[in-house]
């Protein structure tokens, strides 16, 4: 029904996006939204989309309130591509509320749908997490307590889909087995 218009907006993103950043989170965040759609009987074209401009706001002006520069900047987007106003809302909704450092919760099934599958991104990919705190100039020290807590936090606020869950468990075991092998963190 959308494909012409989310090929043309998956072109946008990927444009934008450091190559790494496309292929090891947002196409993640993209490949689990469908799955979590197909399993939460959601429209899996726009799960796809929101979770194609879910970090269009980190991606083009930085991570400071993403949330919020990405749902005006997805807005834009999606208006030039002629969107119904409700989907544009939806998609917003979904932007504003994925992070777990805010207090907007995601109120809707699509916004918990890609909520999670930002998570089970981090899940799949943690190193990424780490190696993208190293150019920040993080010591290893710091990233380690750091990805502890937001892995913990990840867990506990945002994957808040069963469903999600139960894919991750293992995951989640494994990754804090890992971090908390590590020793004077």
């Amino acid at each position: 029904m959308y494909k012409r218009k989310l090929n043309e907006i998956r072109k946008i993103v990927k444009r934008i996006a450091e190559s790494e950043d496309w292929k090891f989170h947002i196409l993640a965040v993209v490949d689990y939204s469908k799955k979590l759609a197909k399993i939460l009987k959601v429209n899996e074209e726009i799960a796809e989309l929101a979770a194609l401009l879910h970090d269009i706001g980190r991606l083009k002006f930085g991570g400071e309130n993403h949330h919020l520069t990405g749902a005006k900047e997805a807005e834009k987007i999606l208006k030039k591509y002629k969107f119904k106003k409700e989907i544009i809302g939806e998609i917003k909704h979904c932007i504003e509320s994925h992070r777990g450092s805010t207090n907007i919760k995601p109120k809707t099934k699509l916004a918990k749908i890609i909520t999670n599958a930002d998570v089970m991104a981090h899940f799949d990919n943690f190193l990424v997490l780490v190696y993208y705190r190293a150019q920040k100039k993080f010591g290893f020290e710091e990233t380690i307590k750091w990805l502890k807590k937001k892995i913990e936090r990840d867990w506990e606020k945002k994957l808040t889909l069963p469903q999600a869950q139960k894919m991750m468990k293992e995951k989640y075991k494994a990754i804090k087995l890992l971090l908390n092998s590590i020793k004077n963190t």
